[in-house]
């Protein structure tokens, strides 16, 4: 065996290594000791390679080449192995750069980090409960325990949290969460800004405008645009949890993200109330206040195919192209339950697992709008949602209340948000109403 192929099978065998050890402790800590040895093997895979780079250049043998056969490696005279010890000592000499880390390497740095992180965060929530090796990770990733604010930022640093960044697990959990809670942010334009000044949008629809045909040498009138002006604010939303502080001892809860899940939730459930029905007086309007008026349809307690179908008609073909329905997941039930005379299911396709579509559009549940077909109810939207602004002041922030129930040895976490919304172009969307009194049209 020569040498590139000893280099090439020890390398092979401190991966291994690397690896069994990170199976091994994936679900704990690592001790100082293992963190000492994996330090130690990257260093040994980085040597590794460099020498390989070495040799082959020595030889000129691009990396990428089939090796040689063993006959002709093992033919290599003296001389030639002389030269490559050689090149490898002024490759030593020459090159002060670092070396690109190996894969393995780069892939267990990202990973050290991220549990560096996910302990530092720990540690902001234990603070005086925390371990020392949660303290030491809260040291080397720069976060202050003392700073009782920590704001939420994807893929980047908190900036007060002095240099800090949030673990993606962290984040995920709790924009899951507020996400699943708060279905209309997966489908209307949400709009993130530093600072919550009012922020005025121009708005127009020139969908019944066209252009003119005139004769040679006639002049072309011209059509006024009408613009309009939605203007979106930020309205602050808040959720405070108590957490026993016997609670934040017990190392076996993944506290960080218990305690996400539960503010993310809190806050998807407030933001989809406001977002569905508010009145955007002192708070944010809801898409269905803002809505226009679609269709209604023939009874108070019904909604037949012909009323659906009058909904999509009363939207401009133009918002048709990225339009979707939205109801309350009981109104869904019923239009599932939609049969002709033989009793056979309009909607077959759906009821054989399909995804969730009406009349070929997207079918979006918000259980925020009215779960009942009833007299004057709002029963189901129709059009382009992202014609609904949200606008996201600033950044989510967590508050840890240290003293305030310290009475009762409990910690506080408040989760602090800034937003507003508003429908800024009404004829995108619009709304399929029941009447207050029944009518012998429309059906």
């Amino acid at each position: 065996m020569n040498e590139q192929q000893k280099l090439r099978a020890e390398r092979t065998r401190l991966e291994g290594e690397v690896k069994a050890m990170h199976t091994a402790a994936e679900n704990r800590a690592w001790t100082p000791e293992e963190e000492a040895k994996v330090s130690a093997i990257e260093s040994q895979i980085q040597n590794i390679d460099f020498r390989l780079m070495a040799i082959e250049e020595a030889m000129d043998m691009p990396a990428e080449q089939p090796e040689e056969s063993s006959v002709e490696k093992n033919n290599l005279d003296e001389k030639i192995q002389a030269e490559v010890r050689k090149a490898v000592e002024n490759l030593a000499i020459s090159r002060r750069r670092t070396m690109p880390a190996p894969m393995i390497v780069s892939d267990l740095d990202d990973k050290r980090a991220e549990r560096d992180r996910n302990l530092a965060l720990r540690a902001w929530f234990l603070r005086s409960e925390a371990s020392s090796e949660e303290l030491a990770a809260a040291r080397r990733c720069q976060l202050d325990l003392r700073n009782t604010r920590l704001q939420l930022r994807a893929q980047s640093t908190s900036t007060t949290a002095g240099g800090y960044t949030i673990p993606q697990g962290f984040l995920a959990e709790l924009e899951s969460k507020r996400l699943f809670f708060n279905t209309l942010r997966g489908v209307s334009r949400v709009i993130r800004t530093e600072t919550g000044n009012t922020l005025p949008f121009p708005t127009t629809d020139d969908t019944s405008n066209l252009a003119n045909l005139t004769a040679e040498n006639t002049a072309p009138s011209a059509t006024d645009i009408t613009f309009g002006q939605v203007s979106l604010g930020a309205y602050k939303l808040d959720s405070l949890v108590q957490v026993s502080n016997e609670l934040l001892r017990d190392s076996g809860l993944d506290l960080a993200n218990e305690i996400a899940a539960i503010l993310g939730e809190r806050i998807g459930r407030k933001e989809a109330a406001f977002f569905a029905t508010g009145t955007g007086s002192s708070q944010p309007q809801g898409v269905v206040t803002g809505a226009s008026a679609g269709a209604t349809a023939a009874t108070t307690t019904t909604i037949t195919l012909a009323n659906i179908m009058s909904l999509v008609n009363s939207l401009d073909f133009a918002y048709q192209q990225g339009a979707s329905f939205m109801l309350h997941q009981s109104v869904w039930n019923t239009i599932l339950q939609l049969a002709d005379s033989q009793n056979r299911p309009l909607f077959l396709d759906l009821i054989n697992g399909n995804s969730p579509r009406l009349l070929g559009y997207p079918v979006v549940v918000n259980n925020n709008m009215a779960s009942s077909i009833a007299s004057g109810n709002v029963t189901m939207l129709f059009g382009d949602f992202s014609k609904y602004y949200i606008r996201q002041a600033g950044d989510l922030e967590i508050i840890r209340m240290d003293e305030r129930y310290a009475d009762a040895y409990q910690t506080g976490f408040m989760v602090v948000e800034r937003v507003d919304a508003k429908v800024a172009q009404s004829a995108a969307i619009k709304k399929l109403t029941q009447p207050t009194t029944t009518t012998t049209t429309g059906a």
